[in-house]
């Protein structure tokens, strides 16, 4: 995974990207509801700063997540005591057990290094899920990656943002480079993080959930005012 956070990830929820986790924990509960029980155990693929699992805490559901960047993990192990946190390739890390549910959030599947590297994770995600249990994740479409070519400053008291976003239709990719200055007294702390991204046409993604052993997958805009054909960003939920 090339987006692994290093010294950016100390300011990740500082800086506003932990709404992404607090959205998602609504529209869980909302899934949970739907469905009149929650899941005992989640498996949190990507699991970043533990965001998701503090604003779930208190649900009863146990926790493991599972992230690439020690950063993360350090931040997150401090928000979340008694939460089993794991650094590795979600790719290819074996925890040894099955889950009631996989989650694979924040858009991080299209931060998978390639397509095939993508498809091991769908399958690393049948492997570790109970036969009736649920894998969810969302993605970008190629309307969602072509926003990212943007520039954008986004300042406070605090800190000041920039991001600056380049798309490439031709092969369906985009980097997005992040300055923040956060003040410290007088001066500020300088960080810099590059992310990457690509996506697939949905109809290849639908085809690896279904060669990873997913038999029901359900695929609907994350926005609900986005009809399906020209969603930004896509929300599957597969057994």
């Amino acid at each position: 995974m090339r987006n692994a956070y290093g010294a950016f990830a100390r300011y990740y929820d500082y800086l506003g990207w932990d709404k992404f986790a607090k959205d998602a924990a609504v529209r869980l509960k909302a899934f949970f509801r739907l469905r009149c029980e929650k899941p005992l155990t989640i498996l949190d693929f990507a699991c970043g700063t533990g965001e998701l699992e503090k604003t779930l805490a208190g649900s009863g559901i146990k926790f493991t997540g599972v992230d690439a960047s020690s950063e993360m993990l350090r931040i997150a192990r401090g928000k979340c005591r008694g939460v089993k946190f794991v650094q590795g390739d979600v790719a290819t890390i074996r925890l040894g057990k099955k889950f009631d549910m996989v989650l694979f959030l924040f858009y991080s599947a299209n931060h998978m290094n390639s397509r095939s590297h993508l498809l091991r994770v769908f399958k690393n995600a049948r492997h570790h899920l109970r036969e009736d249990g649920y894998f969810i994740f969302d993605f970008l479409t190629a309307i969602g990656l072509e926003r990212w070519e943007h520039i954008d400053i986004r300042q406070k008291k605090e800190f000041t943002v920039i991001t600056n976003g380049f798309y490439y239709p031709d092969e369906l990719k985009a980097d997005i480079f992040i300055e923040a200055f956060v003040k410290k007294g007088k001066l500020y702390d300088r960080v810099f993080q590059k992310v990457a991204a690509r996506t697939y046409p949905p109809s290849d993604i639908l085809k690896g959930l279904a060669t990873s052993g997913f038999e029901k997958i359900l695929a609907s805009s994350y926005n609900p005012v986005e009809e399906i054909e020209e969603a930004s960003r896509l929300w599957f939920v597969c057994s």
